[in-house]
């Protein structure tokens, strides 16, 4: 019966260190790409920059739940939608940022 635990237990454990190492590739943002603090507001911000909605654009930037990426930062990829955004969250940071999937690229090992 020990042996039974223990086999689970190191399986389980190499299954959630291998999901783990998954999320644990870093990449770098590029720049002038739309984020935003949720899903809902990257869509909105995206749709008023296609559709020239300076409004929702404006209120979105002030009150700070959606702007345009920074080139550089080190971020994580968490998640996804399903579709080409996906949810980051940059190095050192608890914060959670949603954006387009080609706002970020891998980072080379000499960077």
């Amino acid at each position: 019966m020990k042996k039974a635990a223990l086999t689970i237990t190191v399986i389980l454990f190499l299954a959630l260190f291998s999901a783990a190492s998954d999320s644990d590739t870093l990449y770098v943002t590029k720049k002038d790409y739309p984020m935003a603090l949720t899903l809902e507001d990257l869509n909105l911000y995206c749709n008023s920059i296609v559709n020239n909605n300076a409004a929702v654009y404006l209120k979105l930037r002030q009150e700070g739940r959606a702007w345009m990426s920074r080139e550089g930062v080190e971020v994580y990829i968490i998640g996804s939608d399903g579709s080409d955004k996906i949810k980051i969250r940059p190095n050192n940071t608890n914060l959670e940022i949603w954006t387009l999937s080609e706002a970020v690229r891998k980072k080379e090992v000499s960077e």
